[in-house]
């Protein structure tokens, strides 16, 4: 009977302290939306923990599918360039034909001269003046911006002689001047599909008047006609060619340069050269010594200053003749009278008979002060 007391008390106990256990008291909170989360949140974290603190073996992930790429755009079509009129290699393009004052042609500082291109026509438009040569590049040499062609019409296949009047540089060096041509519509073009252009190309030499550093610009001709420069020691045309440690008819050698010419090898033949025009004035000489080459024994010849004024006829300043007699004659020429003017000085020499062994020497030949 006491047994069944005891446990019948136990059990009163117990039941009042569990509800105890869920009777809120009157301080605490009702519970609401915020109790909630935070209670959850409580909950997410301490399962976090627990997934943490175990031992979980590793997983491989399952394999990803790869999209495909997507299609290569298909390309775009490309218009073709638009044919025109004035498309370079087509319409309008030059082709070189020949010129005058080949490359490396030697002037004085400042000297006029005078340039000519012959192209032709390799396009399919026809030049007219409505097109024009256009300087590109380098040393425009006095050349204007742009020269209209004046010789009318140019068909395709036809050929203009294009001129320009230049003077070379004050200093001494050599110098390029690019051209082109230009049509109607401003388009610039030259030669080929690449447009390549035409030049001019001279070098300006020493401005103490040396015949011998310029003698290329002389123009050198014989009966057989205009030879080259420099010329071949005993052609039978005629020859010139520069020394620069040349021997004497003493046949001591010299260390300033002269020229070697020798006449064209017919009985009386000549050779001569004619310089580029210069300005002379009051109290200039013209200075040289002249002489036959030691070995030519048999020369026999007449040496002479020549001159041309102002583009007059050509008329001799001074005649030598000379023989191979040992020595050498020291000439100093005061060229007073031809003050003011313009003067083209010709280098002459002549066969007296037979010219088979007439080769004789300018030494220095050059115009002071």
């Amino acid at each position: 009977m006491k047994r069944s007391h005891y446990l019948l008390t136990v059990a009163s106990l117990m039941i009042i302290l569990l509800s105890a256990c869920n009777i809120p008291s009157e301080s605490s909170p009702t519970a609401g939306p915020e109790l909630i989360k935070t209670s959850a949140a409580l909950t997410v974290e301490a399962l976090s923990t627990q997934i943490v603190g175990t031992d979980i073996p590793d997983i491989a992930p399952s394999p990803t599918n790869t999209l495909a790429p997507s299609e290569t755009p298909l390309p775009t079509n490309t218009l073709p360039p638009t044919m025109t009129s004035t498309q370079p290699g087509k319409c309008d393009m030059a082709k070189f034909i020949s010129e005058t004052i080949p490359d490396g042609t030697n002037y004085l500082p400042s000297q006029a001269f005078t340039k000519t291109w012959t192209l032709k026509n390799a396009g399919t438009c026809t030049w007219n003046s409505s097109y024009a040569v256009v300087f590109t590049s380098g040393n425009a040499m006095g050349a204007p911006a742009s020269k209209q062609l004046t010789t009318g019409n140019i068909a395709p296949g036809h050929s203009v002689v294009i001129t320009m009047d230049l003077t070379s540089p004050a200093s001494t060096g050599t110098y390029n001047g690019k051209f082109k041509l230009r049509n109607a519509n401003g388009v610039i073009f030259g030669f080929g599909d690449d447009n390549r252009p035409f030049w001019v190309e001279i070098d300006v030499v020493s401005s103490n008047n040396n015949f011998i550093d310029n003698y290329c610009a002389a123009t050198w001709t014989s009966g057989a006609g205009t030879l080259p420069c420099p010329g071949a020691d005993g052609s039978v045309n005629g020859y010139v060619y520069s020394d620069q440690t040349p021997l004497l008819e003493n046949n001591a050698e010299d260390d300033e340069p002269g020229l070697w010419m020798g006449p064209q090898s017919v009985t009386d033949g000549w050779i001569k050269g004619t310089y580029p025009a210069i300005n002379v004035s009051a109290g200039m000489y013209f200075k040289t010594v002249i002489g036959c080459h030691p070995s030519a024994t048999n020369c026999n010849v007449k040496m002479k200053l020549n001159y041309r004024a102002d583009g007059g006829p050509e008329q001799t300043l001074a005649v030598w003749s000379e023989i191979n007699d040992g020595l050498y004659n020291i000439v100093q020429i005061d060229l007073s009278a031809l003050a003011g003017k313009s003067v083209q000085f010709i280098l002459l020499v002549e066969a007296n008979g037979a010219a088979t062994d007439d080769k004789v020497l300018w030494l220095w030949p050059h115009i002071e002060p």
